[in-house]
């Protein structure tokens, strides 16, 4: 179906009209919507994307059209999924909490060796995730860390010592029916209140143009945040796994942009593909030629190229500065 014709979408799939495909965020959602109904549904679920007035949205085929049935079974197979994963980083120094990201090194090295020895074909969920969170390869060996995702946006660890994975499953464990419902079908309002992933364009507000303070944490102050998006976009990082390229270590979607830092880039297609073919998509070299090879593009059912700049306001935190259609 061409692109900008959502009719009779109802009757092939179910449309995902809260998920913007420019909002990195909402794509990396769709994304791990994808990866969640992949493991229970075992593959039978495929992902396109329709253009419904004006705005990229994903559709979903295979897990039936009713958005209340639907929300159910998401957060049924969200709460089945094993978060383990999350806490590989844990640990316990003089009686205080730990989950720092990135950790030590060797710690990495060894839960890639444990998970590698339980991974499967149909069970690859941990070593897809250990991927995804970095490389044991070429450490920082000043601290003795693990080389990170680019997609760590959040403190190593903060005042609490805590770091991304504390940040994914504690939202995990605050999610509900009806946040799942307000990410997926509705306009997002930010009236959640918790932890973020800092994937969200809309969080990149300096403090000095605020009205508010921005350091407190609640809605009373700025927006908050969407939890189930930023749930959902956690299961992505299984799709955009680190590696290293010579001796530099590079995340699948990043690349350096015209010396002004690096630049997360993704495709919206409309063919209908599932999991493994998704891989494929968001690692296409083509992505990142400038200009982008169109005709190529649109042989393999991408029809638009998002690119979102990665910026540091600060010495702690990173965030996606808005993103744009690439020429």
């Amino acid at each position: 179906m061409p692109a900008g014709d959502a009719k009779n979408d109802d009757a092939q799939g179910l449309l995902l009209s809260g998920l913007d495909g420019s909002n990195p965020l909402g794509f990396l959602a769709a994304v791990g919507t994808l990866c969640v109904l992949g493991d229970a549904f075992a593959g039978s679920v495929r992902l396109g994307w329709r253009s419904v007035h004006g705005s990229w949205r994903p559709l979903l085929a295979g897990c039936g059209g009713d958005e209340r049935e639907f929300c159910g079974t998401m957060l049924q197979a969200l709460k089945n999924a094993s978060t383990a994963v999350f806490d590989v980083g844990n640990e316990n120094r003089s009686g205080k909490e730990s989950n720092k990201f990135p950790f030590a090194h060797d710690r990495f090295v060894r839960e890639i060796k444990t998970r590698q020895g339980k991974a499967g074909p149909s069970s690859r969920r941990d070593v897809d995730f250990l991927a995804g969170f970095g490389t044991e390869l070429y450490p920082d060996t000043k601290k003795g860390e693990f080389r990170e995702t680019c997609f760590r946006m959040v403190r190593a660890g903060d005042s609490n010592r805590q770091g991304m994975l504390f940040y994914a499953k504690a939202i995990h464990e605050g999610i509900d029916h009806r946040h799942i419902e307000r990410t997926l079908f509705q306009p997002w309002d930010y009236r959640d209140e918790g932890y973020s992933l800092r994937w969200d364009p809309i969080e990149d507000q300096a403090y000095a143009l605020r009205w508010k303070d921005p350091s407190k944490p609640n809605l009373a102050n700025g927006p908050g945040t969407m939890l189930a998006a930023n749930r959902l976009a956690a299961e992505s990082l299984r799709c955009f796994p680190t590696f290293a390229v010579g001796r530099r270590i590079h995340t699948t979607g990043f690349h350096a942009h015209e010396g002004r830092g690096l630049r997360f880039v993704w495709p919206i297609w409309t063919s209908m593909v599932d999991v493994e073919t998704l891989r494929s998509l968001v690692a296409l070299r083509d992505l990142h030629e400038s200009p982008l090879p169109r005709p190529a593009l649109l042989a393999k059912g991408i029809e638009e190229v998002y690119g979102a700049r990665r910026v540091q306001p600060n010495q702690y935190y990173r965030n996606f500065a808005p993103a744009q259609p690439l020429a």
